[in-house]
């Protein structure tokens, strides 16, 4: 498994890949398909700085991404960033988000960074063992705050200590 920056070549998987969980799981908060001009704006947040976008490939096959992208534009959160990860459902359970992660928080250090948050929708014990791994810790929850295929969904927030 290959893990690195990703660039404008992966668009088209990366938004299969995105697809499928807004059609299939309450993972994300889309409730459509984004357009190719949705995907190069929310692409073209990523750089090599604290907000990344990271993919992790076998065999030219996307695996899954993750990123740290923004909390917030108010500049009192510019040292906190919002981290995602999503692995390809034929490769859940392989080592995907764990081997995305590590890289993710190897690359984060040094850039100035004190908090990283998560908000993970509700169930999904798979995505919170792995947070925890991590060294994320419960915070709270948001409670029926999104609504998506006329179902209400909660959140588990979790936050980790970086290190600037």
């Amino acid at each position: 498994m290959n893990i690195r920056h990703a660039t404008p070549e992966d668009l088209p998987a990366l938004s299969e890949l995105r697809d499928w969980y807004i059609a299939n799981s309450n993972a994300t908060f889309d409730v459509a398909p984004l357009s190719a001009e949705a995907m190069q704006a929310w692409f073209s947040q990523f750089g090599r700085g604290p907000h990344r976008l990271l993919v992790a490939e076998q065999a030219g096959r996307l695996l899954g991404y993750c990123s740290s992208q923004r909390y917030r534009a108010h500049p009192a959160f510019d040292t906190t960033i919002e981290t995602s990860i999503y692995a390809h459902p034929q490769a859940a359970r392989r080592g995907v988000g764990s081997a995305l992660y590590q890289a993710l928080f190897e690359g984060l250090a040094g850039q100035g960074l004190h908090r990283a948050v998560v908000g993970i929708a509700l169930p999904n014990a798979a995505s919170l063992r792995l947070h925890e791994k991590f060294g994320f810790r419960p915070v709270g929850v948001f409670s029926e705050y999104a609504s998506k295929n006329g179902q209400f969904i909660s959140s588990q927030w979790l936050e980790r200590a970086l290190e600037s």
